[in-house]
């Protein structure tokens, strides 16, 4: 057989087929391997340092990594948690005092540098955004907080990294956390 007469041959035709199918199935198997890389490996959370949240808010604001860790630390008036992916912080949150009636939008730019063009809900409760919010806690029993205290008492969510998160999950994050903090005790800490 000559050299020319061996690409036309049908046993060649099948080897040809067969090299192309292996690698075209070499590459799918290479792409499902790869996009098992940054896989979330941790089980989100039910509760931020004390203050019960759902895993269902929480989820969306965390991202894909080995392990989850939280700290807490009060100093100077405010109580922040934060939590941490693969050991860099991808959340934070706060709880602390301010003068009584300061508006939320206030407490969110000072606290977490929000934008002054940020949203606030209509009963001006929460103030949220992509990168994180604030919230007025509601104390049902005032008679437990620190009666040198005139104030009102605010949570706050950071966001960590470069990248924005959808601002609706933001706010179910920091509604979930606000109404989360009286049954943790926040009401009752002399912070």
């Amino acid at each position: 057989m000559r050299i020319r007469d061996r690409k036309n041959h049908p046993l060649h035709a099948t080897r040809r087929r067969l090299a192309v199918s292996l690698g075209a199935l070499s590459f799918v198997l290479l792409a499902a391997g790869c996009s098992e890389e940054g896989a979330r490996e941790y089980e989100v959370p039910k509760a931020l340092c004390g203050v019960d949240v759902p895993a269902e808010v929480l989820d969306p604001l965390l991202p894909d990594g080995e392990k989850v860790s939280e700290r807490s630390k009060t100093a100077s008036g405010v109580k922040r948690c934060y939590v941490s992916v693969d050991d860099k912080v991808v959340l934070s949150t706060s709880v602390e005092w301010y003068e009584a009636d300061t508006p939320v939008a206030e407490v969110a730019e000072k606290t977490i540098g929000a934008d002054p063009g940020d949203k606030v809900t209509a009963d001006k409760r929460y103030s949220y955004s992509g990168k994180g919010g604030a919230g007025l806690i509601h104390c049902e029993d005032s008679s437990a907080i620190d009666k040198d205290v005139d104030g009102d008492l605010y949570t706050t969510v950071r966001v960590g990294g470069d990248d924005s998160v959808d601002a609706a999950d933001v706010l179910k994050m920091i509604e979930a956390y606000t109404a989360g903090s009286p049954s943790a005790g926040e009401c009752e800490v002399d912070l």
